[in-house]
């Protein structure tokens, strides 16, 4: 992860949310060191804004369902903007002034979208814990209070790769009762390409589903799934019964629904705590609209950032470590910015502080990454936050980017600094996931981890720093609790 469009995200909590939610964070510390971000918020004052957020949503429990109005409609409008100015051939017309002021309404935009995202990851964990405690006075056993809340709180329409897999078998099932189509997908890869190419039908059917999910993969700077990739999971799910899996799917969901129901009766839960449980369900499922937004909005700027790459003498990566304010001196004035942006690259902290940011590199960001960052190589025990029931023991995998997926194999622990969508397809085999990050309840490895149906924690911090592959760890998704043997 780089500083663009993070440390964006991270100003938008400290300004543009006092417009959303009434308050703001005064002190954030926000951390680069090569491709990995570093993230820490003031107890007290994340657990003020927390709790202001919380009490909004307690008056207001359709909170998500009317931010999520308000943010489809920036949406419309963020996609509208960059459709009409990324063209490669208009950028190379604009005056370099016309380009840097691109990125400033970027920035603007970003923003917006951003500080009407976060009253979920401000309160999910407050409101996560008050349900727990809500239902352990309901269940005193807490491997099943455990297994209750999540249930209660599980969003099927959230699990975006879920929903891919959905949509696809869909598809699939529509193909196998037509011969010729499904005759398409027996050779090999571009063989069925090219047969599909000349199939307007079916063509059509698939460039649909591409532009529908084609960003689930994309993380800030993760690429996208491609027309490929897609005809290859087509491919997949042809070899197997496509109507079976389907069958089962929406059997699963229907079962979900079918046991939030239950549980509700058998624990005799009240009408104000069904809606708070909903509110949460709400909220996950906003948190991923958050997200589908920001990855289609950023592939649909790699065109701008590319040109001021080009214009500026920069690399990408490079150019993510810009500051906006930056990018308008550097196009207009010629400013060289290369190697304060190799220092940043190197390690960079980011200081927020009532408002203002400010920028550290060389021996004050070293001060900052020996306070924020360093950790205790011996400890035997870590606690972090129990996202996804269960107990398992096995051995780790330290799993950064889909670069180490074939280190995985069935039954290993999945150890990493923040799981995407595109982990997905390890889960499925792993018995358990691990995270350093992950901001609450409802963040991607939570949210992973739970569909994949093993458990989970996160916000342990130091793993990747201190475990080895093949290293014996207990991992309690009840608890949050995770033991090195």
């Amino acid at each position: 992860m780089s500083p663009f469009p993070n440390y964006l995200s991270m100003e938008s909590i400290g300004k543009e949310l006092k417009d959303v939610v009434g308050v703001t964070y005064k002190r954030i510390v926000q951390m680069f060191e090569e491709n990995h971000m570093y993230l820490y918020f003031d107890k007290a004052d994340h657990e003020r804004v927390g709790m202001n957020v919380l009490e909004k949503a307690f008056q207001q429990p359709d909170m998500f369902i009317k931010l999520g109005k308000i943010q489809r409609a920036f949406a419309k409008s963020f996609y509208a903007f960059l459709k009409e100015n990324n063209s490669l051939k208009k950028l190379g017309l604009l005056s370099n002034s016309r380009l840097a002021g691109l990125h400033e309404e970027y920035e603007r935009r970003y923003k917006q979208v951003y500080s009407h995202y976060f009253p979920i990851l401000a309160i999910e964990n407050y409101l996560f814990k008050y349900l727990q405690e809500y239902i352990a006075t309901k269940e005193a056993d807490s491997k099943k209070a455990a297994h209750y809340v999540d249930a209660l709180i599980t969003e099927t329409k959230a699990m975006v790769s879920r929903q891919e897999t959905l949509a696809a078998l869909k598809i699939c099932k529509i193909i196998n009762k037509r011969k010729k189509w499904a005759d398409y997908f027996k050779g090999n890869v571009i063989n069925t390409i090219n047969l599909i190419q000349k199939d307007k039908e079916l063509l059509r059917l698939i460039k649909n589903h591409e532009k529908k999910f084609f960003w689930i993969t994309r993380d800030y700077d993760d690429p996208i799934l491609t027309y490929e990739d897609f005809i290859i999971r087509f491919k997949k799910h042809l070899k197997g019964n496509p109507k079976n899996a389907l069958e089962k799917m929406l059997k699963e969901e229907e079962r979900i629904g079918t046991k939030i129901n239950e549980i509700q009766d058998k624990l005799k839960i009240d009408k104000k705590h069904q809606r708070l449980f909903q509110t949460m369900r709400e909220g996950i499922y906003y948190k991923e609209l958050r997200k589908s937004i920001v990855s289609q909005t950023l592939y649909y700027y790699d065109p701008i950032l590319m040109e001021i790459a080009r214009r500026g003498g920069l690399s990408m990566r490079q150019t993510r470590h810009l500051r906006t304010a930056e990018v308008r001196p550097m196009l207009t004035k010629g400013l060289n910015m290369s190697n304060a942006l190799n220092e940043r690259i190197k390690l960079c902290a980011f200081i927020m502080e009532n408002g203002r940011t400010s920028l550290y590199t060389g021996e004050k960001a070293k001060h900052y990454y020996k306070k924020f960052v360093e950790v205790d190589k011996n400890v035997k025990e870590l606690v972090g936050m129990a996202v996804s029931p269960g107990v398992t023991k096995g051995p780790v995998k330290i799993v950064i980017n889909p670069d180490s997926f074939h280190k995985v194999k069935k039954g290993d622990i999945i150890c990493t600094l923040q799981a995407t969508p595109v982990f997905t397809q390890v889960l499925s085999i792993a018995s358990a996931l691990i995270c350093d990050g992950g901001p609450g309840i409802t963040s991607h490895p939570a949210t992973l981890a739970r569909e994949a149906g093993i458990p989970g924690i996160i916000g342990l911090r130091m793993t990747t720093k201190i475990l080895k592959d093949g290293q014996v760890v207990e991992v309690d998704g009840n608890t949050g609790i995770l033991k090195i043997k």
